[in-house]
C-alpha cells in the first residue's frame, strides 16, 4: 500500500514537472514564433519594408548566436495597408491559424488600437506597437495589461515642441498640421496642455491618412501669420509642406513630432528643410552608444544598403532588442503570462538603444523623454539634452 502510495505522489510530480514544461502557442522545442502586422501595401509601405528587415537583423544575430534559450525566434510578417479593420483581420489570422506565441511591432496607432479587443480576449501581449502614441501605455485602456509600449508618447512630444519654441521666441504664433485618426488625437493632448499652460492658441489644421496635397494647410498657416509649424506626419508630409512653403514663399520654422525623423525628410526636402526640427526619443543610430554601435556593425556585416540604414530600419532592430530580453525573461519555459512578468521586472533596464527604461504593474510605458535633433546642412544634430 505504502509502495502504491509513493508511486502515485511521484507520478503526480511528474505530470506537475510536465506541466510546467507544457508547450505554449508558438512556442516548440526549438522555435518561437512572433507575429509582426506591417503596411506592406499601403500608403507608408516603405516602413513595412524597413521595419521587418531591422528587426530580422538582430534576431538573425540572436540566433546565430543559439537563440533564446536553445530555441530560434522565427517573426511572421501580415500585412494591414495601413487600415485598422485589416489589422484586425490580420491578427486573428496570426493568433488563431498561425498560433504566434505574441504580437510584436503592429504598426500605426489606429491599427494598434484597433487590435485590442483580440488581445484582451485571447490573452497574446503585443510588445512594442509601432506608434509613439501614449495611449498605448495608458493602464485605463483595454488590454492594457498585454500593451508594452517604448516611445515617449506625442502628447508628451508635442508640449516639449512648444516649450523648446516658445522659450525660444515668446512671441511665436504656432500652427500645428495633425493626421486627423488616433495618431492626430494622441498629439493634441498635448497640444491643449501647451495651450492651458501658455494661454495661448494654438492654429490646428488637420489632414487624412494618406494625403498627398497640403495646399490648403500650407496657405492657412501663412494667412494666419504662423511663425512656427509642428507636423504630425511620417515621411511625405512633412516634405510636401516644407516644399510647398517654399514654392509659395511662406517662410516660417518647421519641426516634426518623432516618425518624421527619418533622415529621407532632409534628402527629400532639400534647401527647403534646412533647419527642420524633429523630436527623437531613442539613441541616435549615429550616437556612440553601445545599441547603435551594434546596429552599425550589423549593417556592415550583413551588406545592408546605405539608402535602408536610418530612423525606420533602426526602429526595427531597436525594439527588437526589447522583444527578445522580454522573451529571455519569459524563461527556459515559456508562456504568456511569463512573458508579461518578465518584462514587468525591468527597472532603469540600460539596453544599449533607448534611455533607461521601467515596466512594472503599473507602468507600461517605456522611454518618457525626448531629444530634439535639427537638420543642419542635410545632417541630424542634437540641439538639446533629453527633456521632458
Amino acid at each position: 500500500m505504502k509502495k502504491c502510495i509513493k508511486l502515485s505522489f511521484l507520478l503526480m510530480l511528474m505530470v506537475m514537472g510536465c506541466s510546467n514544461r507544457a508547450s505554449s502557442p508558438g512556442v516548440s522545442e526549438d522555435e518561437i514564433l512572433i507575429g509582426n502586422i506591417q503596411d506592406l501595401s499601403g500608403p507608408i509601405k516603405e516602413l513595412g519594408k524597413l521595419i521587418p528587415a531591422g528587426t530580422n537583423m538582430y534576431l538573425d544575430h540572436i540566433n546565430v548566436q543559439g537563440g533564446i534559450h536553445g530555441r530560434q525566434i522565427k517573426m511572421l510578417v501580415e500585412d494591414h495597408a495601413y487600415n485598422p479593420q485589416k489589422a484586425v483581420v490580420a491578427a486573428k489570422k496570426l493568433i488563431e491559424k498561425d498560433q504566434v506565441f505574441c504580437l510584436y511591432n503592429v504598426l500605426g496607432t489606429s491599427p494598434a488600437e484597433a487590435v485590442r479587443p483580440i488581445l484582451e480576449k485571447s490573452g497574446v501581449p503585443l510588445i512594442a506597437p509601432a506608434t509613439n502614441s501614449s495611449s498605448m501605455s495608458d493602464m485605463s485602456r483595454q488590454a492594457a495589461k498585454y500593451i508594452f509600449h517604448t516611445d515617449a508618447g506625442y502628447d508628451l512630444q508635442t508640449r516639449v515642441l512648444i516649450d523648446y519654441i516658445l522659450e525660444n521666441n515668446s512671441a511665436a504664433k504656432i500652427g500645428f498640421a495633425y493626421q486627423d485618426d488616433d495618431y492626430g488625437e494622441n498629439a493634441l493632448l498635448g497640444s491643449v496642455e501647451a495651450e492651458e499652460k501658455y494661454g495661448i492658441t494654438v492654429q490646428k489644421e488637420s489632414f487624412q491618412r494618406g494625403a498627398t496635397d497640403f495646399m490648403g494647410q500650407t496657405m492657412n498657416f501663412m494667412k494666419g501669420g504662423i511663425t512656427d509649424v509642428i507636423i504630425g506626419g511620417i515621411v511625405r508630409e512633412p516634405v510636401t509642406i516644407m516644399k510647398t512653403a517654399q514654392a509659395i514663399g511662406y517662410k516660417a520654422q518647421f519641426y516634426g513630432l518623432g516618425p518624421t525623423v527619418d533622415p529621407r525628410v532632409g534628402l527629400l526636402a532639400g534647401e527647403a528643410g534646412e533647419g527642420f526640427t524633429a523630436v527623437y526619443w531613442a539613441y541616435h543610430p549615429d550616437s556612440d552608444h553601445s545599441g547603435p554601435a551594434l546596429y552599425r556593425k550589423l549593417c556592415e556585416k550583413y551588406n545592408v544598403p546605405e539608402k535602408m540604414r536610418g530612423l525606420y530600419h533602426y526602429y526595427g532592430f531597436a525594439t527588437a532588442v526589447v522583444l527578445v530580453e522580454g522573451l529571455r525573461k519569459a524563461g527556459k519555459y515559456p508562456n504568456r503570462e511569463s512573458l508579461i512578468r518578465g518584462l514587468e521586472s525591468l527597472k532603469n533596464w540600460e539596453s544599449g538603444v533607448f534611455p533607461p527604461m521601467t515596466y512594472n504593474r503599473n507602468d507600461h510605458a517605456g522611454v518618457e523623454s525626448v531629444i530634439l535633433l535639427q537638420l543642419q546642412e542635410g545632417k541630424q544634430v542634437a540641439i538639446t539634452d533629453w527633456l521632458n
